[in-house]
């Protein structure tokens, strides 16, 4: 520990030994607060807010790293279809992020030193919500994400166009596809600005814009975007990435109304690159093999897409559980199986059990098409 000065006052000599002496045993007091006493040295208050504002921030630096592993926990969970975990995990995170953010902007920061991490945490918190089937949730959380962001980052950022996307497919989840159109096109306009026409993120932008168009039922307009996202993606990621899939899944939906044995090709396509990356048991396998039924259906194959879609639904719920939207989606498919082949009870029980489903979540219908769910 730094001491102060023992410097004395410059002081006239004094002409007595004795007063000598008295002058030698004198110290200024502020000198004396300094001695080192037996039990240690004293701190002073300089050193003592030192100190604390040390260890406040090796104790935020500890708690930013637990933030940071859940988050990459929520992650790998979401990935996996794991929603309900994964939910919990990011709300762990935020929670702590926040508390974070306000000890920061206690010390001075007029926003915060950790805003970012609430504001990506915030946003994914609402994706996580979106595939739960809650859609309120989702709002609410990627509508904050969003004020935050446009307010601290400006309209025309990277990070405010991937909330936007985020938000327009919980619009487009809504059958809200005006509102839907309008963000996804906000976010495809910023991402041509900022990264241009042959990047990942704008890609996406389209996907989302073409699914709004598969919804209207133009079908010629999602063909086309979602052919130029195939080769975007082929060029820049290789062709067994996951949004290969998720592509040539788009594509084969689109041919259902037109090209049968296009279609069915694409789905296996699709279905043969995630099952090397997942494995069988994951919600992309169930969501893919409830697509091929579909074509198996329109082929007149109903055994066949009996099997595919019972196949699905063992898968999905397993991992969505009973009451998630997904499986809706399926128990009214194979209700629909159930009503070709002449059993009008039995399918009317799915299409009871699928319709109380959408209901209690909120949600007026469901589509075949494989959207962007997450940027984690």
């Amino acid at each position: 520990m730094a001491r102060e000065s023992e410097s004395r006052p410059s002081r006239k000599p004094e002409d007595s030994g004795k007063s000598e002496k008295r002058a030698e045993n004198r110290q200024p007091a502020s000198v004396k607060k300094l001695v080192p006493s037996k039990g240690g040295l004293s701190i002073g208050p300089l050193e003592a807010i030192a100190i604390a504002v040390a260890i406040g921030v090796m104790l935020a630096l500890y708690q930013k790293q637990n933030a940071d592993a859940l988050v990459a926990q929520c992650a790998q969970h979401h990935d996996r279809g794991e929603y309900e975990e994964a939910l919990h995990l990011c709300t762990s995170a935020l929670s702590i992020y926040l508390t974070l953010n306000d000890y920061s902007r206690q010390l001075g920061w007029k926003d915060g030193f950790f805003w970012t991490d609430v504001a990506q945490t915030t946003d994914n918190i609402g994706v996580v919500n979106m595939n739960l089937g809650d859609s309120e949730s989702a709002l609410h959380y990627h509508q904050t994400a969003l004020l935050m962001r446009e307010a601290k980052l400006g309209p025309h950022h990277l990070d405010v166009a991937a909330t936007k996307d985020n938000l327009g497919l919980v619009y487009r989840q809504l059958n809200y596809t005006e509102k839907a159109l309008e963000l996804h096109t906000q976010a495809l306009d910023i991402r041509l600005q900022t990264v241009g026409p042959y990047d990942v993120a704008t890609a996406a932008s389209k996907t989302a814009i073409a699914n709004v168009y598969y919804q209207r039922e133009d079908f010629g307009k999602a063909l086309e975007l979602y052919n130029e996202v195939l080769e975007t993606q082929m060029e820049t990621l290789g062709h067994d990435h996951l949004d290969v899939a998720a592509t040539l899944q788009n594509i084969a939906t689109v041919l259902k109304h037109s090209d049968l044995d296009q279609s069915w090709d694409k789905f296996e396509t699709s279905l043969g690159i995630i099952v090397g990356i997942y494995g069988h048991n994951h919600r992309s396998v169930a969501d893919t093999l409830n697509n091929m039924g579909g074509v198996l259906f329109a082929q007149d194959k109903f055994d066949a897409a009996m099997s595919t879609y019972q196949e699905s639904l063992e898968i999905g719920m397993s991992i969505l559980g009973p009451g998630h939207p997904d499986v809706a989606a399926t128990l009214s498919n194979i209700g629909a199986v159930l009503e070709k082949q002449g059993k009008k009870e039995e399918a009317e029980e799915k299409f009871a059990q699928a319709a109380a489903i959408w209901q209690e979540a909120g949600i007026e219908w469901q589509d075949e098409l494989d959207g962007p769910r997450a940027e984690l």
